[in-house]
């Protein structure tokens, strides 16, 4: 690294800008929390909306999955792409193109025009936009911070995006409730504002070209090799994919299950904003749990409380209480996502961190798109409470490989340390 971004301990440098007084990284944070707050308050009106449409809890399932199958689809090529474009250009043109499709969907809404096969396109539209936002945002920080300051940047957007996720559900139910059409607006708007927001952060975005371009399926192999031959990414692109595919599963069920036995949306809502009041207790907590227990410790510990906390989960329902203890599953999971992505954002050279950021997230989130399907379908054709405890099953099987993967184990005892 640069040795701009070394620590200041090392360089005889004054310390770096705290974030909170870091004006590019609060803007990037502001428009990203009012953007995301929008999606979740979106992601609890896509579902209500195919049940007013359908009443088929798969069908709504079928169109939670096609948005995550777009993501993995074309999750590497969108990281290698995010390589070669100017990241916050790349931000601005993601958003705006989502507001507008937000906004357009509000309006067949409330012209009655809107099918299920619509709000699917809009879906995998909105998804697939993603795939160059994410990368290009994560690859995107340590412009904006110092290096050392990486583990609480990135505990700072885990903070957002629990905020997000407790504020969004409750927002969209509510919303929901005013009229079908609303939280689409809202999320159009929050869309166009993040868009605003990342407008107006300085600095260097764009990598420096390689001297020669490959063709961008080589890029896409090398973010592939780099991955795999790092221990610790290797690690997380095998187990991962378990948790995210239980944790998605378990917010999808909770969502379908509840409305299912008849729980009104604003409710829904409600136990939603529940669970994510878990993360963002976590994310806030995260700073000093950095350096008490390694990456292994924290992924081991979510794992195994998952599992079990599932289970109780299971035996809740059709209550809203289910929401409790999803939303203490929650609360260590900041603190993993905050050591891993440090460690991923140093593992990858400037010209590649999207294309690292994309690997991985992909990978992990691999088995996830099948989350609302599976949900989906177990609700409908057994039980909320089957398709609670077949994710708790899942989560146990991700602990068993987190007290097996050595390079998972070895490598976090060295990220805890490397702050």
């Amino acid at each position: 690294m640069s040795a701009a971004a070394q620590p200041a301990a090392e360089t005889g440098a004054t310390p770096p800008v705290p974030l909170a007084r870091n004006r590019g990284f609060r803007l990037l944070w502001i428009g990203q929390i009012l953007s995301d707050t929008g999606t979740e308050a979106a992601l609890i009106a896509y579902p209500l909306l195919i049940l007013a449409l359908t009443r088929s809890p798969a069908i709504a399932g079928v169109v939670g999955t096609a948005e995550m199958a777009v993501q993995l689809i074309l999750g590497l090529p969108g990281g290698a792409i995010s390589d070669r474009l100017d990241r916050r250009l790349t931000m601005i043109v993601c958003d705006t193109g989502r507001g507008l499709v937000l906004a357009l969907l509000a309006v067949l809404v409330l012209l009655h025009l809107v099918t299920w096969p619509v709000v699917l396109a809009v879906a995998v539209i909105d998804g697939g936009a993603s795939v160059l936002f994410n990368p290009s945002a994560s690859a995107a920080l340590p412009g904006v911070v110092a290096d050392e300051q990486l583990e609480r940047a990135w505990a700072a957007t885990e903070a957002r995006t629990y905020a997000a996720a407790l504020a969004g559900p409750a927002l969209g139910g509510f919303l929901f409730g005013l009229g079908r059409a609303v939280p689409f607006v809202a999320d159009a708007v929050s869309y166009l504002v993040s868009a605003g927001c990342v407008s107006r952060i300085r600095g260097k975005f764009r990598a420096d070209p390689p001297r020669e371009r490959k063709a961008l399926w080589r890029e896409v192999i090398d973010g592939l090799h780099l991955v795999w031959h790092q221990p610790l990414l290797r690690a997380v692109v095998i187990q991962a994919p378990l948790i995210n595919f239980a944790f998605n599963g378990v917010i999808f069920t909770v969502t379908v299950a509840l409305r299912q036995h008849g729980t009104p949306p604003v409710v829904i809502g409600l136990a939603q904003a529940g669970i994510g009041l878990g993360g963002l207790l976590g994310a806030l907590i995260a700073p000093r749990v950095q350096g008490r227990l390694s990456l292994w410790q924290l992924a081991t510990l979510v794992a195994a409380a998952g599992a079990a906390l599932f289970g109780v989960a299971a035996v809740l329902l059709p209550s809203t209480l289910v929401a409790l203890p999803v939303a203490v599953t929650l609360v260590l999971a900041p603190s993993a996502n905050a050591a891993l992505f440090a460690a991923m954002l140093r593992a990858a050279p400037e010209d590649m961190r999207g294309r690292v950021n994309s690997t991985v997230v992909q990978a992990a989130m691999g088995l996830a798109a099948l989350a609302p399907l599976t949900a989906g379908l177990l609700v409908e054709h057994v039980s909320g409470q089957w398709s609670m405890a077949a994710f708790a099953a899942a989560m146990a099987v991700a602990a068993i490989m987190c007290l097996t993967l050595p390079g998972l184990r070895n490598a976090g005892r060295d990220v805890s340390g490397a702050q």
